[in-house]
């Protein structure tokens, strides 16, 4: 990943929080057919040729809503085809808003890549890629060529086809923002350092709901090494390095998922340009005697963890923080941190703190356990 991705982002990010959506008008050139959220942006999306079809255009990541199309479950069936210097395609779903919504990001830019495809939802703000790379796969994008998707929507489920092809190149058990009302379907795309420059094209589209909709799963328990069980805090502008943990916090109980995640960004608000701010998860941990235990953690981006009062780990996961195009997916196997335990009830907290541009959560499992 280049610096120009960050660039591209944090141009989007004041629109993303601004709190208000903005006002919905036309695309320029779209017949009414395609809407954009503020006039600035209505000459982002056009209605033209594009090698021999009449298609969507799509630049500077303006997000193209489809006039009166509506959808909780059915399908999503299009051909896209990347322009010469488009980095992000993204198809849109059960949009509530700017700032939360399911969505499935295309990386031509990493075509035949590990994470070619992704599903990364936006949620509260935030783009959550850092948090699911569980839920990418290597796939082919030709630049101007047409390359054929579709997406299948049934209660928690997600399938993403590619190419035609006869198995999902993407499956998502369960859905994260778990929408159970009717909403948009938009797409967008881009060209990282040049937002003025079309990014791609879009084709035979259609958008089918579904007759009925499926039933919603419940969300399995995290697995049992995973702490699963925090109250988290914040968020809170930060101010150099943690020491401690501030008083007068308010505490609002948090389950991971059931990959041992818990997403941040699911109950804190971003902040996006005001700069990094810290959340403060809590958990006890009760010892029969004084011991280390070893624990694994992921987070994004930077980490400090405080046992009993007291710092014993701080440690930095954001993008490119360690090597040139670092890729700081939050992965509880990344790191180990020994906890110094003493004899009966231990309050372990981590302070996370982010930007909330790429994702904000942890994940810690004990390695060992507490009671031989």
């Amino acid at each position: 990943m280049k610096r120009q991705i960050v660039v591209a982002l944090l141009a989007l990010i004041p629109v993303v929080l601004s709190g208000q959506q903005p006002p919905r008008v036309p695309a320029d050139l779209a017949g009414g057919e395609w809407l954009v959220e503020g006039a600035g942006r209505a000459g982002d999306v056009k209605i033209d040729t594009f090698l021999g079809r009449r298609s969507l255009w799509l630049r500077n990541s303006t997000q193209a809503i489809k006039s009166g199309a509506r959808l909780i479950d059915g399908t999503i069936e299009f051909d896209v085809a990347p322009m010469a210097h488009g980095d992000f395609v993204a198809i849109v779903f059960r949009r509530q808003s700017l700032q939360n919504h399911e969505n499935i990001y295309l990386r031509p830019r990493s075509s035949g890549e590990f994470m070619a495809i992704q599903y990364a939802p936006r949620m509260n703000g935030s783009s959550t890629w850092q948090l699911y790379p569980e839920f990418t796969a290597r796939t082919e994008w030709p630049r101007n060529q047409w390359t054929h998707v579709r997406v299948e929507v049934s209660g928690s489920r997600l399938e993403v086809f590619v190419a035609n092809g006869a198995m999902p190149v993407v499956s998502v058990p369960r859905l994260r923002h778990g929408s159970t009302t009717a909403a948009e379907v938009a797409f967008w795309a881009r060209v990282n350092d040049a937002p003025a420059e079309w990014a791609a094209a879009v084709s035979n589209i259609e958008i089918r709901p579904a007759s009925s909709n499926a039933p919603r799963v419940t969300a399995p328990s995290a697995p049992a090494q995973y702490i699963s069980r925090w109250d988290v805090a914040g968020p809170v502008k930060e101010d150099g390095a943690i020491t401690a943990l501030p008083s007068g916090l308010d505490w609002t109980a948090v389950a991971a998922e059931d990959s041992g995640l818990v997403n941040l960004n699911a109950v804190l608000p971003a902040q996006g340009s005001q700069g990094r701010f810290t959340a403060y998860a809590r958990t006890f941990i009760d010892a029969p005697a004084a011991r280390r235990v070893m624990a694994g953690i992921g987070y994004s981006d930077d980490v400090t963890v405080i046992v009993n009062g007291e710092p014993i780990y701080s440690g930095i996961n954001g993008w490119n923080a360690r090597t040139p195009d670092y890729i700081s997916f939050v992965n509880a196997d990344f790191e180990r941190v020994w906890l110094p335990l003493k004899a009966g009830r231990n309050e372990i907290v981590l302070a996370v703190t982010d930007n909330q541009i790429f994702g904000w959560g942890f994940a810690v499992k004990l390695v060992e356990p507490v009671n031989d």
